[in-house]
């Protein structure tokens, strides 16, 4: 049997070849990242420095908010009386001048109802001038029967004389005597009748009377309904809005169009509570609007500072006395007013939006306002009727029923 041969190993050929290690690398430079850090921790000062810097030289004594829009004056054209509108002469967009006719309404019915009135003026003199008339004619009935008293007086004197030696007789006595009475009677009631003339004529000449006082007011007021029939612009501006349209109906509560007047407008910036503690009435202040970009700066002044916060004036003023409380920043409606050159060269439109700037350096100009104003904000004349032509007719009418005969009555 034959055995197997066994390798011959030395010892040497046993043990492995040296594997390779590469050389550890050299430790990373932090030159490189310390200056990088350097840098970025001095840019960051530098940042920083700049910011104070500005702050303390400059943002600190302005307050800005873009939270800003144009407001300004909405007229809005109402009728004083009901009416059906038969031609109107503006549309939205028009120029329209203070006095222009804008809206004219059917005056048909009010034309009668004037007519009407003047009728009922000239019988309401008629009237008056009867109870004057009746004054003249019981003064007159109370004299006669003065004369008949004082006859009766007299003949029941006489035969009073007569009584004692039987001249007459007792009857004839007896009706002397009713005689007086009745007289007596008869002036005391027309003294009576008398009275109540003269308190029906009234303490006053018959053209001041109330009855006929009040009858010329009638008549004015029939002509006030009949002149505002015609609806004339209250200011100079642009149509807006326009709802009026011929054949329809319309109230004193019906919008019929708008007048935007763009010769007085302001701004309303709502600036937070935490901003207003240097802000005072009469600060300069700058505003940028988006319509125009910051190529157009307009200049103005602070007017003056909302009393109120927007929510306290909502439909459902914030009740805070809940568990449920937030705490939210509040902003105040700061008004700044605007140059009306600029406004000329640059018009605006009421709600654009704006960035407003205030310096806030002067702190001793007052928070509230001092005194009231007495200077007028708006004026129009376009409600202001001439009632000298309805007076003049109302004077002819009253001179010419003073002067008419009275009619003659049935049988006369």
């Amino acid at each position: 049997m034959v055995q197997p041969t066994q390798p011959n190993f030395s010892p040497q050929q046993a043990v492995p070849p040296p594997v390779f290690t590469p050389p550890a690398p050299p430790p990373p430079s932090t030159q490189a990242r310390n200056q990088t850090l350097f840098w970025l921790t001095t840019a960051v000062i530098v940042v920083g420095l700049v910011w104070f810097l500005l702050w303390f030289f400059y943002w600190r004594f302005y307050e800005s908010t873009d939270d800003a829009n144009v407001n300004g004056n909405l007229i809005n054209i109402k009728s004083v009386i009901p009416g059906a509108p038969i031609a109107f002469f503006a549309d939205d967009t028009d120029l329209v001048k203070q006095g222009q006719l804008l809206v004219l309404l059917d005056h048909t019915p009010y034309k009668i109802r004037y007519e009407l009135e003047k009728a009922k003026l000239g019988s309401t003199v008629l009237q008056v001038r009867q109870l004057f008339d009746q004054v003249r004619v019981s003064q007159s009935n109370v004299a006669a029967k003065k004369i008949m008293l004082s006859r009766a007086q007299y003949d029941f004197e006489n035969r009073q004389a007569l009584a004692p030696s039987l001249a007459i007789s007792n009857e004839d006595f007896t009706h002397a005597q009713d005689s007086l009475n009745i007289a007596k009677t008869d002036l005391q009631l027309a003294e009576d009748q008398l009275q109540l003339a003269q308190a029906a004529a009234g303490n006053t000449d018959i053209e001041n009377h109330p009855l006929i006082a009040s009858q010329k007011q009638a008549v004015k007021d029939a002509y006030y309904n009949l002149k505002h029939c015609s609806i004339y612009a209250p200011a100079t501006g642009f149509v807006a809005q326009r709802n009026v349209n011929v054949g329809q109906w319309v109230t004193p509560t019906t919008s019929m169009m708008a007048i935007i007047p763009i010769d007085y407008m302001w701004v309303d910036a709502n600036y937070k509570e935490t901003q207003l503690a240097n802000m005072r009435i009469g600060q300069p202040a700058t505003v940028v609007f988006d319509i125009f970009g910051d190529r157009v700066e307009f200049t103005g002044k602070v007017l003056g500072i909302a009393s109120g916060t927007g929510s306290v004036f909502s439909l459902i003023p914030p009740q805070n006395a809940t568990g449920n409380w937030i705490k939210i920043v509040q902003r105040l409606p700061v008004r700044i007013s605007l140059d009306p050159e600029q406004l000329k060269k640059h018009p605006l439109r009421l709600g654009l939006s704006a960035y407003t700037t205030v310096n806030i350096t002067n702190t001793e100009l007052p928070v509230l306002a001092q005194e009231p104003n007495k200077r007028v904000i708006g004026k129009t004349y376009v409600f202001q009727l001439d009632f000298s032509e309805v007076e003049r007719e109302i004077e002819e009418m009253i001179q010419a029923n003073l002067s008419k005969p009275l009619p003659m009555t049935y049988g006369q």
